[in-house]
């Protein structure tokens, strides 16, 4: 290939580069607004699914048990421990 061809050749890519390089750069440009408005819908829908829940849960967890009297309690017998000839298979 002779010099003249290379040169071609690079002039017609820079040419090529240097028209093609502004829809490139749109199109990065718009993804990238694109997913920045995603994370911020979802941080806010996020949020607000935060704040809606936080009274429920808090509500649940004060309500738990409400009884004045204290709970029964249940003798158990101690567990014992059989030796291996003994259990089940």
């Amino acid at each position: 290939m002779s010099r003249d061809t290379r040169t071609l050749i690079g002039a017609a890519g820079l040419a090529c580069i240097a028209c093609c390089i502004g829809p490139i750069i749109a199109v990065l440009g718009a993804i990238g607004a694109a997913t920045v408005l995603g994370v911020a819908v979802f941080g806010v829908v996020g949020a607000l699914v935060a704040l809606l829940a936080v009274p429920v849960v808090l509500t649940r967890r004060r309500n738990r048990c409400q009884t004045s009297e204290p709970a029964e309690v249940v003798p158990i017998a101690a567990p014992t421990a059989r030796p291996a000839s003994e259990r089940r298979r």
